[in-house]
Order: structure tokens, then C-alpha cells, then sequence
């Protein structure tokens, strides 16, 4: 199968941020041409050069040699280029040729720490990912509650930056081809940490202080590792009726029925109660019992994998998501196809480029110009349009996977109809509650939607359904693996009943994998993947605070969505999309698998909390240890060292980053009132995305959605 998109689309990638080689892979993937431009004195000693060759397979590399021939060709394939990605706070001046180029270029994304349109303090400082995850709050919740905090040492926001940075370039292609628009993007890291906060801020938003809290979840119980007698198992409990199967698996029935442990919120009170209670049945089994019975129960577990053990993970192994190649240097591992579509497949890389290899062959691969007429400075010829308008979206998500993928969606222009059972989204009842009603994690989670109330095992429901697939261009859902089917909407069935469909199935181990009907959670996948290996405390593994699976899927999500939107474009036809959370854990985790590491930060306490450094810095922080955390940063960045304070989820929302940026709208819910919700962090120049709508009580849009989307109101 050939990928989504078309070879003759060319990317030309200088930045030197690891998210610029991210989405420079990801969009290589999926059938991009993508072209590196690495300096010829580069000693591959810098944050990409060095610790990402895995991540230049399958691209062709240029070299820029000091010489005006060199120069002038590097910055004609700059400017018959679709797309350019770039990171400007840490790129190196580029020749005046090449830097010209760059400025006129149609469409340039633009991935920094806080943005290229950042002012003040911030408008160019080029922190690491370490720095970001502690300025943006995620360090400071993760961990347990009486040790220092953790960073994670995988650099997880420059992943997830790679992959707003594809889906923006695919984005500013669709508004090129449809509008005649010419566009550049501004992509902040530090936007995107913020809009992954959703599990954490609400209890800001409520008064309450968010703390580490181990390998709990801040609104489910029991939700922990737990230490079977040859290793550990991470456990999560997402509702009530789990909580009445755990409690019949460890022999106390009586606790079904118990008051006091009756909704999430009281379970959380008691978690010490509860985590003595499954600790004690899960040690008295090994790994292998105490997963085949929470598996038979329907409980999602997992054990806590390293990074070693993923290499023969049986899901991983059978999608082929780890490949090897032989380099010079020895063999090399490196990403396999995350994309698996029924009519398009992600393409596989063969080669591993050396410096300078298509040097010889650049003006043969020059295409010719295929830029608008305008620039991207220039002003339109006619208002633009959201990128995304016209397009309807069906979700039928829960929790954080879908909701977010397809929130993403609806802020750039798309009709997004949340389908939700009668008695809604289970996520609606998460603490904390607004006046009681409707959870604020719930709200923010599913921005610019509409709600629609349809039961899927009542024969009536079907009609219904199949009219509004009928009339949809996507379906996202993260259901387990054949729950549509059950009801008689297979992908199969929805191609017969819409051919244009592209329908996103978003589950842990993939629709075809052997583990395809275990419960999965974003923790235990975590687990599975190796990312708690990477957040080690005294040799105790931790999930990451956030929910760092369940986001990187509905990011990924909403990528495959828009490159599926594009081979429909040519074909005329949809595809069922197969999405694995444990898939896209693994790639986040790719830099540990040839034994290099990002080195994660220090993370060193202070007067009065904890700075984020350099390691080869712990040292010479050390004798500083008195100073708070501004004066000890400040001391470290007059000796040049780069330092950021590790600031709680409070100190996060209210930095004057999140004002200065509007990360944070108030928006009108049908019948709620205003609510808080989370920017979209990608930003369009000409298309900006748009943040307008909380979602309302459950089916409260059902009659308006019927009459827009041109079907019979139900009786």
C-alpha cells in the first residue's frame, strides 16, 4: 500500500530541535519527501545531530558547505518547497542566501519554547525539554508526594511538538490548496505542555492545590503500582463497576456494598485503605496471575516494563513498530509504521542517510514551484476560511484519547458531534464538579462540540446512527477493539454505508494486535511501553503526572486524520485508521533504544523548592543551595548556565505566559455558563484556530445537529 500522501509533497527540515525531526519523520512516514539541511561543520554534538540519528532514516540529507554554489542551491530548494520546519531559538545563523529564503517561504513552521510571536522575556530563550516540562508544572506532580520531583528523562514535549508540528504543515497545505493561502506557524512548547494540563488544573480552577501523588490518579481509585513477588503491575480502576470487580477478585465483597466507598471521590479519600487492601492480594501472586485474572475481570493492569524489555513486547512485535537497520557504526533501531490505514500505510524506512549523500543529486530533486502566487506576507485575496470548515466529525470518546483528538479538530473550523450514551460521557462525573453538575476535566476535555444522546443497544438507535455516519467525513472513537462491530457498525459495515468515511480507532494495543481486548488506561500503557522506566526514584518506577499516553494518542489521532483527509483528496475515498496507544508510548521512548539518552535535567532543591539544571550543574548548584529558586537561576545564568524553577500547577496557570498567550478562554456552554477552556497550541497565521464552545448536558444539541446536518429531528 502506498502512504497517505504524495511523495511530490516536499519538506525541507532545518530545525534543530528534536520537534522539528519528529515531525519531519512523521511526515516521511507518510510519504512526504523530507530533505535535511545539516551544516557541513556540524559535530553532530547538538540537541538533534546528536541524539537522534535513529530519526534521520528514510530522509535524504544535504549538506551546507562554505561555499556560494552550496548556499544558492540549499536556498532554491528552500523556496520550491511545500513546507519548511524550522526552530528558530535554536537554529544557528543561516547564510544570508539561505536566511532570505527562509523568509519568503510559503509556508514555515516554526516550533520554539514559547513561540516565535512571544514578547517580553520570553520571546527567546531556548529552553530544554527538562526546563519546559518544570516551568510548565509537570515535574512538580510527578513523583511521590514526599521525595524531590522527577523529570522525565525521554523528551516527551519535544515529541508531542513534532507531531503538532506535522499536523500544522498539513494543515497550512490544505488552506494553500483549497484558499490560495500562504501562511507561516508559530508553534510554542511550552503552549502545548499547558494544554495537556487537563487532568491537573481543574483543582486549580477550584481553589485546591494540585500535589504529587504518586502513581495515583488524581480522580480514580484504586489507580497504583503495586509489587507482585517477582516485579511490578500498575492497576487502574476507571469506574464504579471495576471497583465491584476488584473488590469480588480480593475476597472482600462486603466493600461493593460499603457506603464510604460507593463514588470515585470517597475512594479517593480512602486510598490508603485501598491500596493496603489490592497490595496484599497482589503479593501474595506473581506478575503473570496477578494480570491473566485482573485481565479475565476487565480490569486494565500491566506489568512495569524497561525500555529493554519492549524489544520483544509481543503487540510492539507483531505491528513491527521497532525496526533495525545496519549502519557503519553498528546496527541501529529505529521507528517502524505507526500509520495503518485499510487503504494506506505508513511508509517504512530503508536507509539510514549519511551527511551530505544527496548532495550530488539536489537539483534532480528540486521540483518545480508549486507555491501560491502569494507570499505568505502577502495579504489574501478573500477572507480566509477555517481550515478545517465543512468538515463533520463524529466522536464517540470518553476520558481523554478521542475527546482530545477531536477537540483539536473543531477548534480549526470542523463540526465535531459527540455521540454519547443516555447517560453521558463517564468522564462527565469526574471531581471536581461545577455547582455539582458537570466536571470541569470533563468540559475542558471536549471544547467546540455539540452533544448528541443516542443508545447504541437499542435497535432504534440504529437508524439514526447509520444516517449520521452517512452524512460524516470522520468517525474518532477509542472504544475497546470491535465494540462497533457488536452493534453492526464494523469498519466494513460503515464503508458500505459511507465510502468517504475515515474512521480513527483509537485503542491500547492496536485492532489486530494479540493483546487487542485487553483493558488499557493511559497509566498501564505507560507501563507497558517503558515510560515509567524513565522516571525511576530509588529505583521505584512512576507514571508521568500527566496523562502522557492518552494525549500523544489523540495527538497522533488527530494527525492520521488530517494526512487520511489528504488521500481522499485524491482518491475520493476513506479508510479505517488502526491507532495504538502502546505504538505511539514506544516512539516516544525511541532515543533509549541505540543507548543514548537526552540526560534528563537535575532537578535540585533550593530555599524554597526545587530548580531544574543541567546535570554536569548539580555540583556547583549544590554550593548555592540557600538561594530561592529566581536568585539561584538568576545566579546560574550569569555563569551561563541555563536553569528554569520547578513551579506547581498554580504557579503555571497564573504565569504571566498563560495570560500573555490567552492559553486559557472563556467560552459559553449551552446551558452551564461560562467555562475555562484550553487554547488550541497550534497557530495558524491566516487560519488561526478558534476556541468558542463548552459543551453542554448530555444530547442538549441533538435537535440543532439533526436540522444542520440535514436529517429528520427524531419523534
Amino acid at each position: 500500500m502506498q502512504p497517505p500522501l504524495s511523495a511530490n509533497i516536499l519538506i525541507v527540515e532545518l530545525g534543530e530541535r528534536l520537534a522539528a525531526a519528529a515531525g519531519g519523520s512523521l511526515l516521511r512516514e507518510l510519504g512526504a519527501t523530507v530533505i535535511v539541511v545539516e551544516p557541513a561543520d556540524a559535530a553532530r554534538d547538538g540537541t538533534k545531530w546528536a541524539l537522534g540519528p535513529n530519526m534521520a532514516a528514510g530522509k535524504r540529507n544535504v549538506s551546507l558547505d562554505d561555499n556560494t554554489e552550496s548556499r544558492d542551491a540549499i536556498a532554491a530548494l528552500i523556496d520550491r518547497a511545500d513546507a519548511v520546519i524550522a526552530s528558530s531559538d535554536l537554529d544557528r545563523p543561516w547564510p544570508d542566501a539561505i536566511q532570505a529564503a527562509l523568509n519568503k517561504a510559503a509556508i514555515v513552521c516554526d516550533v520554539t519554547a514559547f513561540g516565535r510571536d512571544a514578547t517580553g522575556a520570553f520571546a527567546g530563550p531556548a529552553f530544554s525539554d527538562g526546563m519546559l516540562q518544570s516551568i510548565a508544572g509537570f515535574v512538580d506532580i510527578t513523583g511521590d508526594g514526599d521525595e524531590a520531583p522527577i523529570a522525565c528523562r525521554a523528551p516527551v514535549l519535544e515529541f508531542s511538538s513534532g507531531i503538532y508540528a506535522a499536523a500544522s504543515v498539513l494543515l497550512a497545505l490544505r488552506a494553500r490548496d483549497s484558499q490560495g493561502i500562504a501562511q507561516h506557524v508559530a508553534l510554542s512548547i511550552f503552549d502545548n505542555a499547558f494544554s495537556q494540563l487537563t487532568t491537573f488544573l481543574p483543582r486549580h480552577l477550584t481553589g485546591a492545590a494540585s500535589k504529587r501523588i504518586g502513581n495515583h490518579h488524581p480522580g480514580m481509585s484504586p489507580w497504583n503500582t503495586y509489587r507482585a513477588s517477582d516485579g511490578w503491575v500498575m492497576i487502574c480502576s476507571g469506574s464504579n463497576e471495576q471497583w465491584l470487580r476488584i473488590c469480588q477478585m480480593i475476597g472482600r465483597p462486603d466493600l461493593a456494598t460499603d457506603e464510604r466507598y460507593s463514588t470515585p471521590t470517597l475512594r479517593l479519600s480512602r486510598n490508603a485503605e485501598i491500596d493496603d487492601l489490592v497490595g496484599q492480594w497482589v503479593g501474595r501472586q506473581t506478575i503473570s496471575e496477578c494480570i491473566g485474572q485482573l485481565d479475565a475481570a476487565n480490569i486494565p493492569v500491566s506489568p512495569v516494563a524497561r525500555v529493554a524489555d519492549i524489544f520483544t513486547e509481543p503487540n510492539l512485535l507483531h505491528r513491527g513498530i521497532i525496526d533495525r537497520v545496519e549502519t557503519e557504526q553498528g546496527p541501529i533501531r529505529f521507528p517502524g509504521v505507526l500509520f495503518r490505514g485499510t487503504r494506506n500505510a505508513g511508509r517504512k524506512a530503508t536507509a539510514m542517510p549519511k551527511r551530505g549523500e544527496a548532495n550530488a543529486q539536489l537539483h534532480a530533486l528540486l521540483p518545480t514551484a508549486r507555491r501560491p502566487a502569494t507570499s505568505a506576507s502577502a495579504p489574501a485575496s478573500a477572507p480566509p476560511q477555517p481550515v478545517l470548515q465543512g468538515v463533520r466529525v463524529l466522536e464517540m470518546g470518553q476520558y481523554t484519547t478521542a475527546p482530545l483528538c477531536t477537540r483539536i479538530l473543531g477548534a480549526l473550523g470542523a463540526d465535531i458531534v459527540k455521540i454519547e450514551p443516555p447517560a453521558g460521557d463517564p468522564a462527565r462525573g469526574l471531581p471536581p464538579l461545577r455547582d455539582g453538575v458537570q466536571s470541569y476535566f470533563f468540559t475542558m476535555s471536549n471544547g467546540d462540540k455539540r452533544s448528541i444522546a443516542i443508545d447504541m443497544r437499542s435497535p432504534a438507535a440504529k437508524p439514526l446512527f447509520t444516517a449520521l455516519v452517512g452524512k460524516a467525513d470522520i468517525l474518532v472513537e477509542n472504544m475497546k477493539p470491535g465494540a462497533l462491530a457488536k452493534f453492526g457498525f464494523g469498519a466494513a459495515e460503515l464503508e458500505k454505508i459511507n465510502p468517504r468515511l475515515i474512521y480513527c480507532a483509537i485503542s491500547g494495543f492496536g485492532d489486530d494486535a494479540p493483546d487487542r481486548g485487553r483493558g488499557a488506561m493511559d497509566t498501564t500503557i505507560q507501563a507497558a511501553a517503558g515510560i515509567m522506566d524513565l522516571i525511576r526514584q530509588n529505583d521505584t518506577p512512576y507514571k508521568h503526572g500527566v496523562s502522557l499516553m492518552d494525549i500523544t494518542g489523540g495527538q497522533m489521532g488527530m494527525l492520521f486524520v488530517l494526512a487520511a483527509l489528504e488521500a481522499r483528496n485524491r482518491t475520493g475515498l476513506g479508510q479505517f485508521i488502526d491507532l495504538s496507544m502502546l505504538d505511539a508510548a514506544a516512539w516516544m521512548t525511541q532515543l533509549e533504544w541505540n543507548g543514548a539518552t537526552t540526560g534528563s535535567c537535575a532537578i535540585h532543591p533550593c530555599g524554597d523548592g526545587y530548580v531544574a539544571l543541567p546535570q554536569d550543574a548539580a555540583e556547583h548548584a549544590a554550593r548555592h543551595a540557600d538561594k530561592s529558586r529566581d536568585a539561584l537561576c538568576a545566579h546560574l545564568a550569569a555563569q551561563g548556565i541555563a536553569a528554569s524553577p520547578v513551579l506547581s500547577i498554580t504557579e503555571a496557570a497564573e504565569h504571566a505566559l498563560v495570560s500573555d498567550r490567552n492559553l486559557l478562554v472563556d467560552c459559553p456552554a449551552p446551558d452551564t455558563g461560562d467555562w475555562p477552556l484550553f487554547a488550541c497550541p497550534i497557530r495558524l497565521a491566516k487560519t488561526p484556530p478558534k476556541v468558542s464552545r463548552a459543551l453542554g448536558s448530555v444530547g442538549i444539541d441533538q435537535d440543532a445537529i439533526l436540522r444542520d446536518w440535514g436529517l429528520t429531528p427524531a419523534p
